[in-house]
Formats: structure tokens, C-alpha cells, sequence
């Protein structure tokens, strides 16, 4: 750690720079932290989706008409 903070200390950083990497530091990391059962959740919730599909009941959408929303 003590290695990282001097590494830290030696950069050319502007005041914006600044401000966004000590947004970074303290951005909490639950929202992004995925554990065992939420992946499991969420792959269960994909399957259903697809099964729904391949059954007819519902629909989806062409990759060019997602793309356009990007």
C-alpha cells in the first residue's frame, strides 16, 4: 500500500484528475462486487429468458436495432 501511495504521490495530476481519482478511491465496490448467489441468480433469470424465447413467448430484438441505441 505504501508502495501504491508514493507511486500516487510522484504523478503530474490535474486538479480534475485529482478530483476523479479520489472519487475512484472511495466509490464503494458493493454495487460492482458480484458474490456466488447473485451470479447464480442472475444466470438462472437468463435461462428462463431464453427458454421463453426458444418457446415463442418472448420476443426480442434485432443486434443492429441495439446497437443503434448505443
Amino acid at each position: 500500500m505504501n508502495n501504491l501511495w508514493n507511486y500516487l504521490q510522484g504523478l503530474s495530476l490535474t486538479a480534475s484528475n485529482r478530483k476523479w481519482l479520489a472519487e475512484k478511491l472511495i466509490e464503494p465496490q458493493s454495487s460492482t462486487d458480484m458474490n456466488d448467489e447473485k451470479i447464480r441468480q442472475e444466470l438462472t433469470e437468463a435461462f428462463q429468458q431464453l427458454e421463453e424465447v426458444k418457446s415463442g413467448n418472448r420476443k426480442t430484438r434485432k443486434a443492429e436495432e441495439l446497437l443503434y441505441e448505443l
